[in-house]
């Protein structure tokens, strides 16, 4: 389809970029966008970003950590798709204590990594 063109476009000339084969977005174009609620009960983490995003602190950043080598280990073949999301409910579980200052901040996250490097035998 044409839509896919860029997707294609991406992935043959990766690393590289070349000039693009679909013209540039324009959204005032695009016509009527319908947007609905997020179903958080198929989606979980979702709701716990939410969560995360409302309480703020450090838990977004251990989310994100967390999610990042969590993701990385998936694309290694090391965990399956759904062990992403128990791999950030446990990140959340235990780093979810106050942290007000940025060395704590940054401490955490790279705890949250460790330890799920730590957790597959990933260095």
């Amino acid at each position: 389809t044409p839509d896919m063109r860029f997707c294609i476009q991406y992935a043959l000339s990766y690393p590289d970029r070349i000039d693009s084969v679909s013209p540039a977005l324009n959204l005032a174009t695009v016509g009527t966008l319908t947007f609905g609620k997020p179903d958080t009960d198929t989606f979980s983490l979702l709701s716990l970003a939410f969560h995360a995003a409302e309480n703020g602190g450090a838990i977004p950043a251990v989310l994100n950590a967390a999610n990042e080598v969590a993701v990385a280990l998936f694309l290694k073949d090391k965990i399956g798709f759904l062990d992403i999301e128990e791999i950030a409910q446990n990140a959340y579980e235990k780093y979810r204590g106050e942290y007000t200052e940025i060395e704590q901040l940054l401490e955490v996250d790279a705890a949250a990594r460790r330890e799920v490097r730590a957790k597959y035998g990933v260095d």
